[in-house]
Parts: structure tokens; sequence; C-alpha cells
């Protein structure tokens, strides 16, 4: 099994680790300086990202025997307690009599499992796709626009009218931000079908990209014939279908 390589959930990781070393009850004030949660969870507000957080606790941390309830309960959810070694001895002696190192190794798994889930809601550090369209008389000209950082990626698939177009896919480091990578593919002009009538489907672009860390779509299209319609469509975050219409 090939391993994902995802730069941000790494931190995710690392400070999932931080938050769960600090005395006490949690709150907010844990979240200090842990960039990644405070933005994946708040939208940079460390208050709203605690209630998020909270709330997967809820949801998912109430029972400390899973991996996800173990890592809550040494972060001293409903435990408090000055250390984190109070807190994984009262774990042995409530919920586990066996090796004493299992329980590090439990919530160690479900610190993995939440910053995977805390990740997944993340739409900011992402890989991004704009798929613009530009109409002139019967045709219309595809660019494409791929950026993404330094995780693992796979190349996209892009079939233009039905007819599959080959990429040479290969991404160089974008001038204006250092760590993020880019790629645009200006495709040739593709033909309309102007014999369609009203409601149908006159040319279409889809764009599939089964990246291991889903993107985020954009459209950009300039249509200026007023009867044509653009209409886009994402399916769950792999692949968007970008379609152009009869409206007249």
């Amino acid at each position: 099994m090939v391993e994902v390589v995802d730069p941000v959930r790494d931190a995710i990781v690392k400070e999932l680790m931080l938050f769960r070393k600090q005395p006490g009850h949690p709150g907010p004030h844990r979240l200090d300086g842990l960039f990644h949660l405070i933005e994946a969870l708040g939208e940079g507000i460390p208050e709203r990202a605690f209630d998020e957080l909270a709330r997967l606790y809820e949801d998912l941390g109430r029972d400390p025997e899973t991996p996800v309830g173990a890592f809550f309960y040494l972060c001293g959810w409903d435990v408090g307690l000055g250390t984190i070694e109070e807190r994984r001895a009262r774990y042995i002696a409530e919920h586990y009599s066996g090796e004493k190192t299992a329980p590090w190794r439990r919530a160690t798994k479900g610190m993995h499992e939440l910053a995977t889930i805390i990740r997944d809601r993340d739409e900011t550090d992402r890989p991004s796709v704009v798929v613009s369209i530009f109409q002139s008389g019967a045709a219309f000209q595809p660019i494409l626009d791929f950026t993404m950082a330094h995780e693992s990626w796979q190349p996209p698939t892009v079939i233009v009218n039905g007819e599959k177009v080959d990429l040479n896919f290969h991404v160089h480091r974008d001038p204006k931000r250092d760590e993020r990578y880019a790629r645009r593919f200006v495709l040739p002009q593709a033909p309309l079908d102007t014999t369609v009538e009203h409601g149908q489907q006159m040319g279409r672009v889809f764009v599939h990209w089964p990246m291991p860390v889903w993107p985020t779509w954009r459209l950009l299209a300039w249509t200026p014939e007023p009867r044509i319609l653009t209409q886009m469509r994402t399916v769950r975050n792999r692949a968007a279908e970008v379609s152009l219409w009869v409206n007249d």
C-alpha cells in the first residue's frame, strides 16, 4: 500500500499531539499557536475551532475504549488532571488492565483517525483546479489551471466533447507562492454542436483528478452569445464536468 503524502495532515497530527500534552481541562486557550487546527476547524478563530473539536468529541470521542475516545481522554476531556502521565495512569486503572503502553498506541491511532477527519473538512490548503471556458462563434476553448502543494498526486484525465485529451502532466513551482506548484493547459478550440435544440448540450469538458487529497474546483466562463448557458457539475470531490447548453 502506497503511503499518502500530505504535509498539512502531518502538521495537524503534530498539533493534536501538542494539544494533548497540555495540563487541565481542554479549552480554547490550548489552541494558541496551533495554526492548522485553528484554520481547519475554526477558519482562523480559536473559539470556533474549539467548539468544532468539542463537537467531534461529542460525536466520536465519548467512549474512551475506542481509539478516538482514548485520544480525547488523554487530552483531559471530562478528566482534567495536571499531566498527561496522570491521565494515562487513570486511563489504565479505569479502562485497561493489560500492557501499559497499549493506551498510548490506542490513543495514537485515534489521533491519526481524528487528523484525517479534520483534514477532510479543511477547504483551504488543498489542490485546486480552475476550469475556464471561452466561447467564440461556433467553438469554445478550455483552459485548465492545476495547483497543488507537496502532497501525493495522480495525473488527471481530460475529455473534451467525448474525446480524451493527451496531457503531459507535470507541475512547476509557482513563482508567486514558494510552497505551491502549478500547471496551465491551454487546450485547442473545440467545436460547438450548433444543430441541437433548446435545452440540449452543445459542448462538454470533463476533468477527472482522483487526488488522495481531494481538490477544490472553480469555473470561469465567458460566453458572449446570450443564448448559451454554462453549467458546472462536480462529482464527489474528484471530478468536474463543464458543459454548454442552448437556451433559446
